[in-house]
C-alpha cells in the first residue's frame, strides 16, 4: 500500500486476509473500497464470488441487511450458486425470516449437492423453523451421515430437533457430544433443562 497506488487487487486481498483473521469490520472496509475502485475502473471484477465474500463478511459482522443485499447481488450474477443459495437461506432460517423462500433456496442447493452435509443441515434447520420436526430429523440424520467429522453445530441442531420431538434421551446425548467438541453455555443450559429429575 505504501509503494503502489490504491488498487482493487490489494484491497480485495486485504479484505480476504482480515476475513481469515475474523476481523470482519476491517474486511468490510477493504472489500467496500475494492468495490468502489472496480466500479470506477473495471466493473467486470465485481463477480458473484466478490459479492458472496461481501455478504459473508457482513453476516459475520452482524449486519444482516447488508448481507442480504450482497447475497442477492451475487445471486443476480450467478442464480444457481449452491453456496450462495444455502448461505442466504440458512441466514434467513436462523433469523426466522422469509422461511418459505429460504426453504426453496436451500432445496435448490441440496438438489445440486445432495450429499453436502452443510446443505442438508440447512434444510433440516429451515424445516425445524417451519415447525416440521419429523421432516427435519430425516435431513438432519442425512447431514450427520455425510459429515466428514463430528460437528458441534450439527449436533446442537440434532439435539434441538430431538427435544422438540420429545426424544429426550437422544437429545441429551446430542447436546453432550456437542459440548465435548466445543464448550458453549447456551448448549449447556439446554442440556441442564433436559437433565433427568
Amino acid at each position: 500500500q505504501r509503494r503502489f497506488p490504491q488498487n482493487f487487487t490489494d484491497e480485495y486481498l486485504l479484505g480476504m486476509a482480515y476475513s481469515q483473521e475474523k476481523d470482519y469490520t476491517n474486511a468490510l472496509q477493504h472489500f467496500t473500497t475494492a468495490e468502489i475502485l472496480a466500479k470506477n475502473s473495471d466493473p467486470k471484477r465485481l463477480t458473484d464470488a466478490f459479492y458472496f465474500q461481501l455478504g459473508a463478511s457482513s453476516e459475520r459482522a452482524g449486519d444482516y441487511g447488508q448481507a442480504e443485499k450482497y447475497f442477492l447481488k451475487s445471486l443476480a450474477l450467478a442464480p444457481d450458486s449452491a453456496e450462495t443459495l444455502n448461505y442466504l437461506g440458512y441466514m434467513w432460517a436462523e433469523r426466522g425470516e422469509n422461511l418459505d423462500e429460504a426453504r426453496s433456496m436451500i432445496d435448490r442447493a441440496v438438489q445440486s449437492e445432495p450429499e453436502n452435509a452443510a446443505f442438508l443441515d440447512s434444510m433440516a434447520w429451515v424445516l425445524f423453523k417451519l415447525k416440521q420436526p419429523k421432516e427435519a430429523l430425516g435431513y438432519m440424520n442425512r447431514a450427520m451421515a455425510h459429515s466428514e467429522k463430528p460437528d458441534p453445530t450439527l449436533l446442537e441442531h440434532l439435539g434441538d430437533i430431538q427435544a422438540d420431538l420429545k426424544q429426550f434421551d437422544q437429545a441429551r446425548e446430542s447436546y453432550a457430544k456437542s459440548l465435548a467438541l466445543k464448550p458453549d453455555e447456551k448448549i449447556k443450559q439446554k442440556l441442564d433443562t433436559l437433565a433427568p429429575r
